[in-house]
């Protein structure tokens, strides 16, 4: 049976770190698709299939948090629940619990390891059923 590969929407202005994030999803044999603003961020969400999203909070135009909101919208309108990593330089308090009340997922501060963020996808996907252990 051919299963479909694992959708993973890459968001960050950065576009050195969210190309090193894509080449190492790609190596563990995810697809990728890489957005460098909030905006486009939204454009991918609501057409394509995707299966978990990265999602840095600081950038031009629509914010994490602005996405997170959208993503809230597309939820109630057509039933999509999508995993969410925020991967981000803001450590504060008020800001993970910002991204977690608006429907993050999980919170990882950059700098971070590869390991790790591999590790928290993998977690994320077999818990929501998208991938098997």
């Amino acid at each position: 049976m051919n299963e479909e590969k694992i959708q993973i929407l890459v968001v960050d202005d950065n576009v050195d770190i969210s190309g090193l994030i894509a080449i190492q999803l790609g190596e563990e044999g995810y697809g990728t698709t890489v957005r460098n603003d909030g905006d486009s961020a939204v454009d991918v969400l609501e057409n394509m299939k995707i299966d978990l999203l990265l999602l840095d909070v600081m950038m031009p135009g629509k914010s994490g948090f602005d996405v997170l909101e959208e993503i809230k919208k597309l939820k109630k309108t057509e039933n999509r629940d999508i995993p969410v990593v925020m991967i981000t330089a803001k450590s504060g308090l008020d800001d993970i619990d910002r991204a977690l009340e608006l429907g993050a997922t999980s919170y990882i501060t950059k700098p971070f390891r590869a390991e790790l963020l591999i590790s928290k996808i993998n977690e994320l996907l077999i818990e929501t059923g998208r991938i098997r252990e």
